[in-house]
This record gives structure tokens, C-alpha cells and sequence, in this order.
């Protein structure tokens, strides 16, 4: 092999372009004469920048080749620079540590609370976006130049295709070039390492936004929330026309008819404070009506108005309770028969009403085909323990314990009752109606639940009076005419066969539009709640954060590993630098360099680069090898 052209090296410092007149030659020695290319006619000589020049010893530093300062190239100076030069991608290495410190340090801050208000509508994703690029835009440069080092690395260490400059220099630029590192790394481990973090910085402004989420959650304010509660009822009027000289208030009244005509929620009227929609209340107790119903079937039997017909014939015949309660005859579908509690103790005397409830035919039965039933229902004072709540604006309670006095008092008199007094569960208080409230309800009672019943008999004219209700129902098998005593018999007929259990459910629905008006008139207590607001929490999702981490820590490890490896082996600093890649080809062999001419374009010359092999020697040339 011919020997090589060599150019003098040194840093990059205290080198020129090329070698000039000012640099000292040997003494003793001729001149060297430029290589001059002719080959190109019609063009100016092309001189070319290479001479046979090497460097003495350094005993002879008289005789040496010396630059413009007269000092000698030292690539001993290497290590200290790459110790020294190493600084800027520490920097920017420990800027994208802070910057992803500081995003899980600000994740961790405002976890589970809620989002914070910042001037100029800045938001906890425009903070993290910012973090997020200022890492991937810091953490490029040690990775960059850490991989365009390990480049003259290989080249240091072993004969190395010349193509290979070129893939490291597209590997440090992006994702695709390094892929095509990882692709042709033919066992480069340390690149092939470089390559695939400069890969997956890619995803570390994806997986950092993607760490923060946000969930709605209600909060209690200081919004106000208020519910009525009744610790006592005194509404009532004087009535002289009322058997006991009292009457209702008119809100009750328009309460009980509520209760027994409107199909609505007999809830709603109640006045319940809550500003925001959403409000909770402690468990209370509260004054309150109460309903139940039993199935009393099993008492009935067969009653006949004028007795018992001389052949034994009872299809005349109607049915009948053990306390009067009857349908007179087998033309009566339906009857309701009330009893108001006695001065003298007969009922507990918390008891406002009892209604009886009989009909001959089953709910789902064929009309005509008798199938008896009984139900006895009670309306009576009680303490309901409730627990309410306000959702989405919507008003809902649980009646979690009722409690009742079922104690009997005998006044001894027709004249008088006493005050109807409930102790509170767990409470030593007592809740009460006042004697003349409780008085007028009773009175009124007396009148609006008289005794009725309903009949499809033919002979409109034999039980019709001025009270009776002529009504062409189509609700379940009562269809047809059917002629009602009045109208609340109507609405317990009705609800029978148009709900499941429509009589219990009648009766719910009254005691629950009496409560309401107990606890919408004078003698309620405003119960403090708590509304609840929607607010914006944040909720971090700490897997998320895993790449990001990830990165910057491989980061590290990469950016560590290139210095000492730069170390170890004496490779000069050069990372990206452009002007030692000219300074490398300025040193390439003679023969080398005649494997280029006649190469006129770059695809041309890859393609020979390809299948040239060189070395970095310890001069800093590229030998041919």
C-alpha cells in the first residue's frame, strides 16, 4: 500500500483549514511540492491539501512541524477537553431532570384537590405541556451529541465502514435515523441504546399529558340548604257549623285533597331549601301522618239485609265484617265504611281515622264472578325518623323508623280530647298536635269519609241520591256504568284496580300530603344541611408517569457511559462537529482518495464509501485499511 498523505492534526482550536506558508518545516528537509490535479481540463488546478509532512518527536521539537502559535498538536489535551466539553449536556441534562422533577412534584401537590385558579386562565396542562417540552427539548442535546461521539468512537476502535459517519449523524437528528441505527446495528449496543431513547422521548409529551385527568366531585359549600321539619301542629279554625266547633286550616284541606286526587308526587309541594341542587340533611324527626293496611279476608261472611232467604239462597245476599262493615247486597262491588276514633278509648288515641275497604271481585277477576276481599286501613299521628336528600334538583327521603303512642286515653266526655303527644326516638322531646287541630281534622273527616259504596246495578233510581256519582270507567274489569255514593269512593274504586296495592297506595299518598302541610305551617324547625357543589379535581395517573421517567434516567445512563467511554479509549470530543469530519477527510490515504475520482455525485460516492474501510489512527487521520 502507498504510503498515506498526512496533514498535521491538532485541536480543533489550533488547526487551520489547511496547511499554509506559515508552517515551519523540518530542517534539513525539501519542501514539499502540492499535489496538483490537472485531470480536469478547461478548470483551474486543484491543489491539494495533503502533504507527506509527519510530526517528530518531541525531542526533535527543533525539526517539527509547528502551527501558526509554534505550538506541537497534544492529543493528550483530548481527555481534558472531553472532561471539560461535557459540561453542556449536563446542564441541559439536569434542566429536563428538573423539568420532569417538577412536573410530578406539581402532579403530587395538586393530587385529589381541586384545580387551582391562575391569572390569565393558565391551566395545570399549559404548566405541564411547558415542563414537558422544556425536558424533551434539553434531554435532546445530550442524546444528540452523545450519539454523534460514539460515531468516532468506532472509528476509533476498529476498521469501520465509511457509510457508518453518516448513519450516526442521522441516528442523533430524529426517530427515523434512529431507527435505521437500531435497524443495522450489528451489535453497537451502546448506540443502539442512544437510538431507542431518542425514540422513546418521542412519547414523553404524550405520556406526561396523559398522567393528569380530571374528575367531577361534589364538595360541600357554604351554599344554603334548609329542610322543614314539624315539631308541632296547631292549625285550625273555629266552625260553628263543625260537629265539635273546629275545622282545618285550608292548607290541609287542599293537602288531604292532594293526597286523594292527584296521581303527582304528594311530596312536592314541601318547601325544601337547596341552592345548589344537591343537598344532604342529617337523619330527623319530624311530626308526621301515617298509613298501613291489612288483609281482613279471612273475617268476612255472608250478610243478608232481610235475613236469610227460606231456600238457602245467598246469591242475594252481600258480605259483611264483624264491625258493621257490609255490602248490602250482591249489587255492591265496592263499599268503604270509616270509623273515627271514641272519646272513650276504643282506638289508641293517635288514630285519626280507619276505613274498611270490601268488593266481590279480584283485581284481575272476570266482572260478575264474585271473589270477596276485605282491607282495613288506618291513618294515625306518628314520629317519622327521615333521611333526605336533594339530587340533580330532585327531592327524595327514606322514612328509616316510625314511631307511634298506641296508648288508649278515655277522656270521659264527647266534649273534649286530649292533645296527641309522640316522644322522638332517641330523644327525650316530644312532638304533639294541638287538641283543637286535632279536633278539626277529626270533624272533617267525619263528613268527607262517609260511608259509601260503588254498584253496577241496572236500577239506577233504587240507591242514586243527590251525592251519587254516575261514571263510565274503563280502568280493568270494572268497565262499564257504575253509579259511586260519592266521590272518595270513586278514588279508592279507581286506584283498586288501576295499581298494584292501589288502596295502600291511596292511602301512602294521603298521609304523605297531610305530613307535608305539618311541616309547611307554623311549628317547623329549618334544619341545616349541606349543599353540595360541583367541582374540577385532579386525579393523577402515577403509571403514566413511568416513560417520562424512564427517559431521563436512561438519559443519564447513556450520556455517563459515552463519557467514560471517551475517556477510556482517547477519543478526541468532536460529537457533531462538522469541521472534524472535513478534517478527517482531508486525511484520507492516497489510495483511499483515488477510490473517489471520477465519482461525480453524492449517490456515486456512497456507494464506494460503502465498500471503504478506515481507521482512526492515533495522529487523528483516517487511514484506509
Amino acid at each position: 500500500m502507498a504510503a498515506p498523505y498526512v496533514h498535521q492534526q491538532s485541536s480543533f482550536s489550533e488547526v487551520g483549514l489547511a496547511p499554509t506558508s506559515e508552517l515551519v518545516e523540518p530542517a534539513g528537509r525539501p519542501s514539499p511540492e502540492p499535489v496538483v490535479d490537472t485531470s480536469k481540463r478547461g478548470h483551474s488546478p486543484t491543489v491539494s491539501v495533503t502533504s507527506t509532512w509527519t510530526t517528530s518527536s518531541p525531542a526533535s521539537s527543533q525539526g517539527s512541524v509547528k502551527e501558526k502559535n509554534g505550538t506541537q498538536p497534544n492529543f493528550g489535551r483530548s481527555r481534558v477537553i472531553s472532561q471539560i466539553t461535557w459540561i453542556p449536556e449536563i446542564i441541559c441534562l439536569s434542566i429536563g431532570l428538573a423539568a420532569i422533577g417538577s412536573v410530578i412534584g406539581i402532579l403530587a401537590h395538586f393530587n385529589d384537590r381541586t384545580l387551582p385558579s391562575w391569572p390569565y386562565s393558565i391551566t395545570l396542562n399549559t404548566i405541564i405541556a411547558l415542563l414537558t417540552a422544556l425536558a424533551n427539548g434539553t434531554l435532546a442535546v445530550p442524546l444528540s451529541n452523545g450519539i454523534s461521539q460514539l460515531k468516532w468512537d468506532q472509528f476509533k476502535k476498529k476498521s469501520t465502514p465509511l457509510t457508518d459517519m453518516d448513519l450516526f449523524d442521522q441516528a442523533s437528528r430524529g426517530p427515523l435515523g434512529a431507527f435505521k441505527l437500531i435497524a443495522r446495528a450489528r451489535g453497537r449496543t451502546m448506540g443502539s441504546f442512544g437510538a431507542s431513547i431518542t425514540i422513546l422521548a418521542f412519547a414523553l409529551g404524550p405520556f406526561s399529558q396523559q398522567v393528569a385527568t380530571y374528575q367531577n366531585r361534589m364538595i360541600g359549600t357554604d351554599r344554603a340548604a334548609k329542610l322543614p321539619v314539624a315539631v308541632n301542629y296547631t292549625g285550625v279554625l273555629p266552625g260553628d257549623s263543625s260537629s265539635n266547633g273546629f275545622v282545618p286550616i285550608l292548607p290541609m284541606k287542599a293537602a288531604v285533597y292532594n293526597g286523594l286526587f292527584a296521581e303527582a308526587n304528594p311530596l312536592a309541594p314541601l318547601t325544601v331549601t337547596c341552592e345548589t341542587g344537591n343537598c344532604t340533611w342529617p337523619a330527623v324527626n319530624s311530626l308526621a301522618v301515617c298509613s298501613t293496611c291489612i288483609d281482613v279476608t279471612s273475617m268476612m261472611s255472608r250478610y243478608c239485609e232481610n235475613g236469610v232467604p227460606g231456600n238457602g239462597n245467598y246469591s242475594e245476599c252481600g258480605w259483611q265484617l264483624p264491625n258493621g262493615s257490609k255490602l248490602n247486597s250482591s249489587a255492591d262491588v265496592f263499599s268503604m265504611t270509616s270509623m273515627l276514633p271514641s272519646p272513650f278509648g276504643l282506638l289508641p288515641y293517635t288514630t285519626i281515622l280507619q276505613l274498611f275497604f270490601l268488593g266481590t271481585e279480584a283485581q284481575s277477576g272476570v266482572p260478575l264472578n264474585y271473589n270477596p276481599w276485605a282491607k282495613q286501613c288506618t291513618l294515625e299521628y306518628c314520629v317519622q325518623t327521615i333521611e333526605t336528600a336533594v339530587v340533580d334538583g330532585k327531592l327524595s327521603q327514606n322514612v328509616t323508623t316510625v314511631t307511634k303512642n298506641t296508648s288508649t286515653v278515655d277522656v270521659g266526655t264527647t266534649e273534649g280530647t286530649l292533645p296527641v303527644s309522640i316522644t322522638a326516638p332517641n330523644t327525650s322531646s316530644s312532638l304533639f298536635i294541638s287538641e283543637a287541630a286535632a279536633l278539626g281534622i277529626q270533624s272533617w273527616f267525619s263528613t268527607l269519609f262517609a260511608n259509601g259504596s260503588a254498584s253496577r246495578n241496572s236500577t239506577v233510581g233504587t240507591i242514586a241520591t243527590d251525592q251519587s256519582v254516575v261514571v263510565n270507567l274503563t280502568v280493568g274489569i270494572s268497565s262499564g256504568t257504575t253509579y259511586f255514593d260519592n266521590d272518595i269512593v270513586q278514588t279508592f274504586y279507581w286506584d283498586y284496580y288501576e295499581y298494584t296495592d292501589g288502596i295502600g297506595k291511596a292511602m301512602t299518598d294521603l298521609a304523605t300530603a297531610m305530613t307535608v302541610a305539618f311541616r309547611s305551617f307554623n311549628g317547623v324547625n329549618q334544619i341545616p344541611g349541606i349543599a353540595f357543589g360541583m367541582e374540577v379535581h385532579l386525579h393523577v395517573r402515577w403509571s403514566w408517569i413511568v416513560v417520562p421517567v424512564l427517559v431521563v434516567f436512561s438519559t443519564i445512563i447513556f450520556l455517563a457511559l459515552v463519557t467514560l467511554n471517551a475517556c477510556r479509549h482517547k477519543v478526541p470530543l468532536w460529537k457533531s462537529n462538522t469541521l472534524a469530519v472535513m478534517f478527517c477527510g482531508v486525511g484520507l490515504d492516497h489510495d483511499a482518495r483515488k477510490l473517489f475520482r471520477g465519482k461525480q455525485n453524492l449517490h456515486e460516492r456512497v456507494d464506494v464509501a460503502k465498500h471503504v474501510r478506515v481507521r482512526l489512527d492515533e495522529q487523528g487521520n483516517m487511514a484506509a485499511t
